[in-house]
């Protein structure tokens, strides 16, 4: 009886071994974006999913695009690891002022609403991005009267430090730095790379 239990024990240990081992590996999945338009001037534009941040070398690489229909859009597509793009969409070709809006590709069902508000949420990682799209908004709608410009921009260096060390074990960390690095000063980028583990 007792080396009967043992042995389903041995079992059971095994198989909860080989499951958190298949959780760790990367895991290639399906992701389907579905998207809401409020603004009507964005009905039959093209929205592209695109780099979310610049890069100085090769600009700016798009992935995917589609037309907004009765303002709605769809991206679907496969990913082996969690990847941050940027939805962009101008009202006319010439419009200097586009809706962005990083989201996280990652396996499952994305929601994001592009018009007076953007949204994304519906699978972690992108609840995990909302929440710190929204902090940002609460740092720039604080009351800065009196303050001097390097006072600003040096409480605004020590958020995005602040937010980069919170979300360092995601690519919401690594997002943040690569999109406001120059924000900040030399021993917080330091400081920020030596907690994402990068250069």
């Amino acid at each position: 009886m007792i080396k009967k239990m043992k042995r389903n024990l041995t079992g059971v240990l095994l198989t909860a071994l080989m499951m958190g081992a298949c959780n760790h590996a990367p895991q290639e999945g399906t992701y389907h974006l579905r998207g809401m338009v409020t603004n009507p001037k964005l009905e039959g534009r093209t929205i592209y999913l695109q780099d979310a941040v610049k890069n100085a070398a090769v600009g700016t690489l798009r992935y995917d695009s589609t037309t907004v229909s009765e303002g709605r859009f769809m991206f679907n597509g496969k990913v082996t690891a969690p990847q941050v793009r940027e939805l962009f969409i101008q009202e006319t070709d010439s419009d200097r002022f586009p809706v962005t809006l990083p989201v996280v590709l990652e396996p499952g069902e994305i929601n994001a609403k592009i018009g007076d508000i953007v949204l994304v949420e519906g699978t972690g990682l992108n609840e995990e991005m909302m929440q710190t799209l929204m902090a940002l908004d609460e740092f720039r709608g604080r009351d800065f009267t009196g303050k001097e410009i390097n006072e600003i921009k040096e409480a605004f260096g020590g958020f995005v430090l602040e937010q980069i060390v919170k979300h360092a074990g995601s690519p919401v960390g690594n997002y943040l730095y690569e999109a406001y690095q120059n924000k900040l000063n030399e021993k917080q980028q330091a400081e920020a790379r030596k907690t994402l583990g990068i250069g």
